[in-house]
């Protein structure tokens, strides 16, 4: 029974964040308010909610302060969870089958609660005003979320969610041990997922204030959560990462290291 209850948690788990990621992708696009909505008629009943519609912006300062604050909390969650000495502990309450989707249910709990609390600030900062602006705006945004998902296929997608992890755990074995490998774009830089966030983020035909904040508050989080992530790595992973560190730009092809760790 145990075994069972393990394996639907993990899949309840991934039912919830996968349509936070899809919520996500609405959230950051106002997909609500596009013609996708014409094709789409049950889109805004959906997405009551985005980055720059359905809230009341209310006080300049406190919709700053909100807004930061809610990002502090995702970048909060997000770096203690990950840490060793982190799962370690809470691997001492819950099965070591259930870890990643623990930490996955809670990065979507944070997302949705980001969702729910968010203050638009819709003050135009630019917009495509060509189609030509339109297109590129809205395949840089469509290409970094495509990116971002091709990215967890190629280094495991089942593990990255903790299906993997469920699965072992409801047959009665370990989860296989991780092997470094460099698929695709990982060739090229480290952090393929990470740069397809920041297309995504810094994509669309409009940017709001408010989008602005979100954009420049999630990219510092991903240069400074790259910084903790790769000590994690190279403690997991050993030579074999450092040797890759060394060789491989973390998130610019071509962009050749000038020092340690950048």
């Amino acid at each position: 029974m145990k075994r069972v209850l393990i394996l639907a948690f993990g899949g309840a788990v991934y039912t919830v964040f996968f349509l936070t990621f899809l919520y996500l992708i609405a959230f950051l696009g106002n997909l609500q308010a596009t013609a996708l909505a014409d094709a789409l008629p049950w889109l805004p009943a959906v997405v009551p909610v985005s980055i720059d519609l359905g809230r009341s912006t209310g006080p300049m300062a406190l919709a700053v302060a909100i807004d930061l604050g809610l990002i502090l909390l995702f970048g909060l969650q997000h770096s203690i969870m990950a840490r060793s000495g982190f799962k370690a502990r809470l691997t001492r309450v819950v099965p070591q089958a259930l870890e990643r989707s623990v930490y996955v249910l809670a990065s979507s709990i944070v997302l949705i609660v980001l969702f729910w609390q968010w203050r638009p600030i819709p003050e135009i900062v630019w917009a495509a005003d060509s189609p030509l602006g339109l297109w590129l705006g809205w395949t840089t945004f469509a290409a970094g979320f495509g990116i971002v998902l091709v990215s967890t296929f190629l280094i495991d997608h089942f593990d990255l969610f903790g299906l993997r992890q469920v699965w072992a755990g409801f047959r009665g074995v370990e989860a296989a041990p991780h092997r470094f490998v460099e698929p695709g774009p990982y060739r090229w830089v480290r952090h393929p997922m990470y740069v397809g966030f920041l297309l995504a983020l810094w994509g669309g035909p409009v940017m709001s204030v408010g989008h602005v904040l979100f954009s420049a508050g999630m990219t510092a989080y991903i240069l400074i959560g790259i910084r903790f992530e790769e000590r994690e790595l190279v403690r997991y992973l050993g030579p074999d990462y450092e040797a890759y560190r060394e060789r491989t730009p973390m998130l610019v092809p071509g962009l050749r290291r000038r020092v340690r760790g950048g």
